[in-house]
């Protein structure tokens, strides 16, 4: 009888970190995230997809990989963890890590009992003129994403471009710059200067999450998302409050002492003492009030070092709006590629 010959594959991570040269382009609301060997940074596997040491699955989605069983396993699902909440969403159940589309422009994904939402339309997001009165969305025949337009405003064609660069043509402007987004928006009197919104509430209430806001810099008139990684408090702080006489809230707490801050298996060349939000014993929630980031520098394994920005909590407050939205922000943030948490 011929012998079958076995195939043994490795589940450790490899002896040398080979990385592409160019970062991986992620799908919307997939999360860009350092493998689990801490040597190259990899597009996040979603749920009921294949995953590995080499491919780790969503965190920020509360997914896992589940290797069946087989501590020598090499390959696993990614699986909803254990201990996530299911979501409600339009008298529909979804199950925690669960992605879906409940319209053309969102895709949702349930995340412990609430539900994060990322736009798919992030045209939508282009920047009015300045001293237009009514700037409105307007629905384009074939398509699902609308498009921002000012009704007081005369045609803005490709017939007005035209005559734009036949005037020009011989001046200083040449055609790239013409058909450049700063260029049109130039001609078009669109205000280009910097634009940067409030850091939105971080998307986990404990542990490790990731907040963003969105800028834009006067040499670019497209919108850019910025993320940066915060911890309100560590999830072991909520079941034991340390509250003193008669007290109902602890506003902050800090660490008793400098330690290395940890992200994704990476810790910080420095050591930090940061600040958390305390708890309350009355039903109230604390929320960081003031906030600042800072980049840090985080030693992977192998010896890669990252950057990434992270917030710094300098006060919180505590009060009964336990939304988690304290600034307002709008429900289904249009920001391409990021996730929010939405309560039912």
């Amino acid at each position: 009888q011929g012998s079958i010959p076995l195939i043994v594959v490795s589940s450790s991570c490899p002896k040398d970190c080979r990385c592409p040269a160019d970062v991986p382009r992620c799908a919307a609301g997939v999360s860009l995230i350092l493998d689990s060997c801490g040597c190259c940074e990899v597009c996040a596997r979603q749920l009921n997809e294949d995953c590995s040491q080499t491919e780790p699955c969503d965190q920020m989605k509360g997914l896992e990989c589940n290797f069946g069983g087989g501590r020598g396993s090499a390959k696993g699902i990614c699986r909803a963890r254990s201990d996530g909440r299911t979501c409600e969403y339009n008298k529909k159940i979804y199950q925690n890590g669960e992605t879906f589309y409940p319209n053309c422009k969102h895709q949702c994904t349930c995340m412990d009992s609430a539900v994060g939402c990322v736009s798919l339309c992030p045209h939508e997001l282009t920047l009015p003129k300045v001293g237009c009165a009514s700037p409105r969305l307007i629905k384009i025949p074939g398509q699902c994403c609308e498009q921002l337009v000012c009704p007081d405003e005369p045609k803005t064609g490709p017939s007005v471009l035209k005559e734009h660069r036949k005037k020009h043509n011989k001046g200083r402007a040449t055609e790239k710059h013409l058909t450049s987004k700063r260029g049109v928006a130039e001609m078009l009197g669109v205000d280009c200067g910097p634009r940067t919104t409030a850091w939105s509430p971080c998307s986990s209430s404990c542990g490790p999450g990731v907040s963003t806001r969105t800028t834009s810099s006067k040499n670019n008139c497209e919108m850019v998302t910025e993320t940066r990684v915060c911890e309100v408090r560590p999830c072991n702080q909520m079941t034991s409050p340390r509250l003193k006489n008669k007290q109902k809230c602890n506003h902050i707490e800090k660490h008793p002492h400098p330690v290395k801050l940890t992200h994704e298996g990476c810790r910080s060349l420095r050591k930090f003492q940061p600040r958390y939000c305390g708890t309350c014993s009355d039903g109230r929630c604390c929320t960081p009030h003031r906030t600042h980031t800072v980049p840090v520098l985080f030693r992977c394994k192998h010896g890669q070092t990252i950057s990434r920005m992270v917030m710094m909590i300098k006060s919180c407050k505590c009060d009964f709006n336990c939304t988690g939205n304290e600034h307002k922000t709008p429900a289904l943030q249009k920001l391409f590629n990021d996730i929010h948490k939405l309560k039912n």
